[in-house]
């Protein structure tokens, strides 16, 4: 698929305190991308990340409180294979090996060559190809990553934030067992996850699930049954 339609269906998160380069990212990326979503620091974009979907980061280093690396730290934890791509006005090599550290997709420096970014953009975007392809979880249940919804019998099934990120943690696990602490930096990477609040969302994506697909390791954690 060529990149450009794969672009148009993502979600981009842009994070930097500079208005200006913000402006000039939507103006310049508003038709790229299905949608554009600013933030001006990095708490901000935690908690905009946390309750939308969100399919491509950009971020600055330098931001007042949490700066960008470590934000992409945070990032990473939840989420391992969405594409990142670093801006600084910085290229000595401590920011530089750390930021290689955390896998991202590239490190531009400012002053912001927007060609390069869109080469940088492109080969993101082949990354996600596997975002338009919908995944069987079982002969009856299938979840379409790009839109974040089940189709259980032939019959679409919307989700809501928390549970699409429980359900992709449960399929990026592929098989292995999603401890109670994994599910907590993913799902209430920011808040306290209170037992009845895990019940509940279980709960309710078991229900749009409508199979007996998570299975309960008692001790363990939680595991997806793709046989059912």
């Amino acid at each position: 698929m060529h990149t450009s339609l794969i672009l148009k269906n993502l979600n981009l998160l842009f994070v930097d305190d500079n208005k200006r380069i913000s402006a000039e990212i939507y103006s310049l990326f508003s038709t790229i991308f299905k949608t554009i979503s600013l933030a001006q620091d990095a708490n901000s974009a935690m908690k905009f990340y946390a309750e939308n979907n969100i399919n491509m980061i950009i971020t600055d280093i330098e931001m007042p409180g949490m700066d960008g690396l470590s934000f992409v730290e945070k990032i990473r934890k939840m989420n391992t294979s969405i594409p990142i791509i670093i801006l600084s006005a910085h290229s000595d090599n401590q920011y530089l090996f750390r930021a290689a550290n955390l896998q991202i997709d590239g490190y531009i420096i400012k002053p912001l060559n927007f060609k390069k970014l869109e080469s940088t953009l492109a080969r993101s975007a082949e990354r996600l190809e596997y975002l338009v392809n919908a995944i069987n979880i079982t002969s009856k249940v299938i979840y379409h990553p790009l839109n974040k919804t089940l189709e259980v019998d032939a019959n679409e099934v919307s989700l809501g934030n928390k549970e699409c990120l429980l359900l992709e943690i449960l399929l990026n696990k592929n098989h292995r067992v999603v401890s109670k602490k994994e599910i907590h930096e993913s799902v209430w990477p920011n808040d306290l996850m209170s037992e009845s609040a895990l019940k509940n969302l279980l709960g309710e994506l078991r229900k749009k699930l409508k199979y007996d697909i998570i299975k309960n390791q008692p001790a363990r954690g939680w595991v997806l049954n793709t046989e059912s």
